[in-house]
């Protein structure tokens, strides 16, 4: 019933990475374990790979409140859209992304075209505008716009 409510909505991060982004996706799934016990690299063997709740503390510092809740999953298809690689997100890191921010107005042809006409009518005259300044524009290129103390 929760993942109906869910699956397909838009989601984003409550932390950001290390260049300082948040990452926002739609959702995929909802995993059946906790992130206490689903692995964090895929397929990778026991003594290398770590459960979500360490990754999540190794990489980033975040120390999960609730490590037994079920993961949200981010699914990825691969090149040939045969095999979907999961992604597995801890609930208390996410947030719903409202669907307002989501769809910006963004004005289709049709309104730029008649707002340009509209400006076109009202602005029949043609104003030029004349820098009063005499000087040669080349002579401006070869003055050094910053100095560097020390070369």
């Amino acid at each position: 019933l929760i993942l109906k409510k869910l699956q397909g909505r838009k989601v984003e991060t409550t932390y950001t990475d290390k260049n300082g982004m948040k990452r926002s996706f739609f959702i995929g799934g909802l995993s059946n374990e906790g992130a206490n016990v689903i692995p964090a690299y895929g397929r990778l063997s026991k003594p290398f790979n770590i459960s979500v709740t360490q990754h999540y503390y190794a990489k980033h510092r975040i120390r999960l409140q609730n490590p037994y809740l079920q993961c949200i999953i981010e699914q990825i298809p691969n090149k040939t859209e045969s095999f979907k690689e999961n992604r597995y997100y801890p609930m208390e890191l996410l947030e719903i992304v409202k669907e307002e921010e989501d769809e910006e107005k963004i004005p289709n042809s049709n309104e730029i075209v008649k707002n340009t006409e509209k400006l076109a009518n009202t602005n029949n005259e043609l104003i030029i505008l004349e820098d009063d300044d005499d000087e040669d524009p080349d002579q401006n290129m070869l003055v050094p716009s910053y100095y560097c103390n020390g070369w």
